[in-house]
């Protein structure tokens, strides 16, 4: 367990040092692919939660749900 910890720090730093030669808008387009990509998952578990939700009440708990995830940072 611990050489696959040491692994993945490794990948890490690879990877932040690569993030960190992007140009800003670049990383700008990742957040918002990235935030895009949570918040289909999140619509995607609401609905598995409530088949046949409408589009309004989805939005209305998709919007609850970012509420509660900001209020419990």
């Amino acid at each position: 367990m611990f050489a696959v910890i040491l692994h993945v720090e490794g990948f890490m730093d690879e990877h932040w040092e690569r993030l960190g030669r992007l140009k800003p808008a670049e990383k700008v387009r990742i957040c918002i692919d990235m935030t895009d990509g949570c918040i289909r998952i999140c619509a995607e578990g609401i609905r598995n939660q409530f088949p046949g939700i409408s589009q309004e009440e989805l939005i209305e708990k998709l919007r609850d749900r970012l509420q509660w995830s900001k209020q419990s940072r």
